[in-house]
């Protein structure tokens, strides 16, 4: 199930309010016209609550890019060690993450917002996670190819990346950005696209 990132869950304690009440913050406004005062009253608690569990405003964006983040790649990584086709393992993948990412729409476009990328800290520990999940998409290839479900000629790597643009830019650009609904009949084509590709195969004789 996707992480629930929903502010108004009674059940969080103190700090997971003051990390949803930050999210809601940063989505509302650029980075630096937030303040932890804002985000105290937000959460329902005092300045210094804040600070008992976060060291300063640079901290708690990266604890909140860090939630949506680990919300975001949950839905690759719990179907990579799934027994099935390949192929149905990449619809349910992306099945997976269009939920996820309909469901949790407020707080994971605070990945697609602009942010603070001086970050260096946060930008490494994004592309280690983007390297990670990167990897264990060229597995599944790989053993695709292994298992003759796909052509022997495939760059794994390249087409991983091309699966995570798929998920993360088609598919995240029309529910996130676009605040749009992804159709069963989309998602067939998106990955019959991705499968089959766009040109017509030479070997096979298509007509004029």
């Amino acid at each position: 199930m996707p992480v629930d990132i929903n502010f108004e869950n009674k059940r969080a304690g103190k700090k997971e309010l003051i990390l949803l009440a930050a999210i809601d913050m940063f989505l509302e406004k650029d980075y630096y016209q937030v303040t932890i005062v804002e985000i105290a009253g937000r959460a329902g608690v005092g300045k210094g609550t804040v600070y008992e569990y976060y060291s300063s405003k640079e901290d708690l964006f990266r604890e909140c890019f860090s939630y949506c983040t680990e919300a975001y790649l949950k839905s690759f990584n719990e179907h990579l060690s799934r027994t099935s086709t390949v192929r149905k393992t990449m619809r349910d993948i992306i099945v997976t993450h269009i939920e996820m990412l309909s469901e949790n729409r407020k707080g994971l476009h605070l990945l697609y917002k602009e942010r603070p990328y001086n970050f260096h800290e946060l930008q490494n520990w994004v592309i280690e996670q983007r390297q990670s999940l990167l990897t264990g998409i060229a597995e599944l290839i790989e053993e695709g190819i292994r298992l003759k479900e796909i052509r022997p000629d495939v760059d794994a790597k390249m087409a991983g990346r091309l699966f995570l643009a798929l998920n993360y830019i088609v598919l995240g650009g029309i529910i996130v950005i676009d605040e749009d609904e992804v159709r069963q009949d989309q998602i067939d084509s998106l990955l019959d696209i991705l499968w089959n590709g766009i040109g017509i195969n030479e070997l096979h004789n298509y007509g004029d």
